[in-house]
Order: C-alpha cells, then structure tokens, then sequence
C-alpha cells in the first residue's frame, strides 16, 4: 500500500530531478534526430549557434569554455565543422599571433536552418500560462546562476552579471527591469541567458545584484501568491454561501415538522413542491 510518509518516500529536489531528465531526455532524443539531417553532432551545432549570437570570431579556448567542453572535444568539433566548409580559422582582430573561428557563408545558411527547426520542447510549455512560463523562466534562470557559482555549468554571459542590469527598478510593472546599455526597461521574460552586449561586472557587483534579484523575486513571488489565494478565496466564497442556504433550509425543514400538529404533516410535505402554499 502507497504510504506518502515513510523515510523513503521521494524527496522534493528528488522529485524536481527526476521531472527535469523527462525534459532533458525528450529535447537529447529528438535533437539528435534533427541533427542528423544537417549531419552535424550536438556540439558542432552549438558551435555554429554560438558564433551567430555573438556575431563576431572566437578562439578556439572561448568556444570550449562557453560550451562547457575540453579544448580537445573543440578542437575535435571545429575541424569536423572547417571541413564542411561551414567555418573557417582566421587572425584575431585582437591578437594577431592568435587565430578565431568564424562563420562563413554556408556556416550562416546552415545555422538559419537550424533556428528554423522546430523545438520540441515548445509543446511542454502549451499546458502553462504566459505568467506560469514567466515565473517558470526566471526559476530556471536562478537554477542556472546558483549552478554557474557552484561550478556545475560554464559561466555565461547573463543579464545576472552584467554591469549594465538594474533587477526591479520598477517593481510591479510589466517591465521591472532596467537596462542601462540599452537605456531600456525589460519584462521577465526578456531576461538573457547568453546577451551580445554582456559586460561583467566586478564580483562584488554581482554579488550585489545577485542578492537583490533573489530577494525582490522571492517578493515578487510571495504577492503573486498572496493575490491567487485570494482570487481562490473570491471563487469559493459565492460557492460556500449557497452550501449555507442550503444547508439552513433543510435545518428548517425537521423544524418545520416538530413545530405542526400530527395532522398536519401531509400539507406541509406537500407545500415544500409547491412555495406559494407556505406563503398563504
């Protein structure tokens, strides 16, 4: 028999783990297959994705370290990549005893058809609502910061350590968020993972907007919280007046009874089908 209180019933972490591979193992499984029609490996298709957001060459040791690879698997990846003629190895605008990958013509075509591929993941989120998808991002969001400082994910180029964010300038807004390099505000779901204007911010920065963007959307959270349960509470309420009358009314009913004479029992369980009697 199911019994949800014993030590080894799954843990909530357990739980979300568990939920997030069922994710996971729909977007690898279809993937690979959508990949095998460019012919290209999950990692050469990466590379190809990296180098169009950021629209300008990398090193060899940028695309491994953003992609969480070693050198070697990058290396490994680009070579496939030049022989496909989908990138191709020139001088460092920056170094020129360095060389960096860019795109060429084909690798741009190649990557359009890509980003043109559906997403299967898409379909999870058709069951959640624009506010659900909203919150559902900015959590993941978080997930992603608390693993990149715990060393589990490669650091990334996200509005969480750029100089330029202002979390909840305007909290309560559609827009809470201000961005400076774009002298803009933003909404939640706006918030970059991976932005081509990112400049970092010293630790102590972003150690800063870190607090307050955990703090303020845990404020968020809790008002949100707070105006279902009364949304709730508002729905109910109408619900539970009428279980009230109803239940007042059959309480008169046995009232009724006892208050007759003996010989008057009939009349009235007749005139209950029939209210305009008992008014007479």
């Amino acid at each position: 028999m199911m019994n949800f209180d014993t030590p080894t019933a799954t843990l909530l972490p357990q739980a979300l783990a568990g939920a997030l591979r069922r994710l996971a193992q729909l977007a690898h499984t279809s993937s690979w297959d959508q990949w095998a029609v460019q012919r290209l490996t999950p990692t050469q298709r990466k590379i190809l994705e990296l180098l169009v957001r950021r629209g300008e060459s990398l090193s060899l040791s940028a695309v491994a370290r953003e992609l969480g690879v070693t050198a070697a698997t990058a290396c490994d990846s680009v070579s496939a990549l030049e022989s496909k003629g989908l990138v191709r190895k020139q001088r460092s605008t920056t170094d020129g005893r360095a060389l960096a990958l860019v795109l060429t013509d084909e690798g741009q075509h190649s990557a359009t058809q890509l980003a043109a591929l559906p997403d299967p993941l898409w379909g999870a989120f058709d069951v959640l609502a624009d506010t659900e998808q909203e919150t559902l991002y900015r959590l993941s969001i978080k997930m992603i910061r608390g693993l990149q400082e715990n060393g589990a994910l490669p650091t990334s180029r996200m509005c969480l350590r750029c100089k330029f964010f202002d979390p909840f300038r305007y909290a309560g807004s559609a827009t809470p968020h201000h961005c400076h390099q774009a002298q803009a505000p933003f909404a939640e779901r706006q918030l970059r993972i991976d932005c081509s204007v990112f400049e970092a911010g010293d630790s102590s920065a972003q150690a800063e907007l870190w607090e307050r963007f955990v703090a303020q959307s845990s404020d968020e959270g809790e008002a949100l919280e707070t105006v279902r349960v009364h949304e709730t509470a508002r729905s109910i309420e109408p619900m539970a007046a009428v279980e009230s009358v109803d239940d007042d009314e059959s309480a008169d009913v046995p009232a009724a009874h006892a208050a007759e004479p003996a010989d008057s029992t009939v009349a009235v369980a007749g005139a209950v089908g029939q209210p305009e009697l008992l008014n007479t």
